[in-house]
């Protein structure tokens, strides 16, 4: 039997029926915790909307890695960012992984977005430290579109923010892109006019959600927007009791 926090916290989620195979073309440590794997296949079973995660399967154990896509849809590659722990999956991508190492996914998921079907006008996106993952997903597939995406991206210092070069110039290349973040522990002392403008020192609060709602509302019926949540458990809570639209999430960490 597999055994695993990841298929155990996800039990009830929509699965792939097929595992399939990929090949690890590249490895790059993105941050002092995080790598970040691209990974090919050629699969025909494979696809994966945006927000979607992979059931991850290593050589030599039972134990089943649960990581969230990065990258925007695409039937033969895709990107996986994976922050340190022991955990046994987790700590094969680390300490062993290779390029040219052939590991077995199953693609999951419930929460997802397709930017290129939804109604929606406004669609909001909040995470907590790798929690950003399915909501990157999500933002790149929607870049260009005519739905606004607006991210808040909070992490405790400025090393964990590893997607930020990306972030910014996808914001600065397409005007349905929003971005803003938060860093809980470390704020640097300066951060340049560009990025000053986009930097709150703190966490995401639910009054700042909230009141964020009210702007979009000048223009947006509140029917028309969306607010996805990745993040720690009690972040999700916090949000799910406390912001003026129903939240969107998953719970499996």
């Amino acid at each position: 039997a597999v055994v695993s926090t990841q298929s155990t916290g996800t039990k009830g989620s929509t699965r792939a029926k097929e595992l399939c195979r990929c090949r690890v073309e590249r490895i790059a440590q993105v941050s002092p915790t995080v790598k970040l794997l691209q990974l090919s296949t050629e699969s025909a079973h494979f696809s994966f909307k945006p927000g979607q995660w992979v059931d991850f399967f290593i050589p030599n154990t039972t134990l089943v890695g649960g990581y969230s896509m990065c990258s925007a849809p695409d039937p033969h590659y895709f990107e996986l960012a994976v922050k340190f722990s022991l955990h046994p999956p987790t700590h094969w991508i680390h300490s062993a992984c290779k390029v040219g190492d052939r590991p077995l996914v199953r693609v999951g998921g419930d929460k997802w977005l397709d930017p290129r079907t939804t109604s929606a006008k406004v669609v909001i996106l909040l995470a907590g430290g790798r929690g950003v993952n399915p909501l990157l997903s999500i933002l790149r597939a929607g870049a260009g579109t005519n739905t606004v995406f607006h991210l808040l991206y909070s992490v405790k210092t400025l090393d964990e923010l590893v997607f930020w070069a990306e972030i910014e110039e996808l914001r600065s290349q397409h005007r349905n892109i929003v971005a803003e973040y938060h860093m809980t522990r470390e704020f640097p002392d300066y951060l340049g006019p560009k990025m000053t403008e986009s930097f709150r020192e703190g966490r995401i609060t639910p009054d700042q959600i909230n009141c964020l709602l009210l702007e979009y509302q000048k223009s947006v019926d509140l029917s028309d927007m969306r607010l996805f949540v990745c993040g720690p458990p009690k972040m999700i809570e916090l949000f799910d009791r406390t912001v003026d639209i129903k939240c969107d999430y998953e719970k499996w960490w």
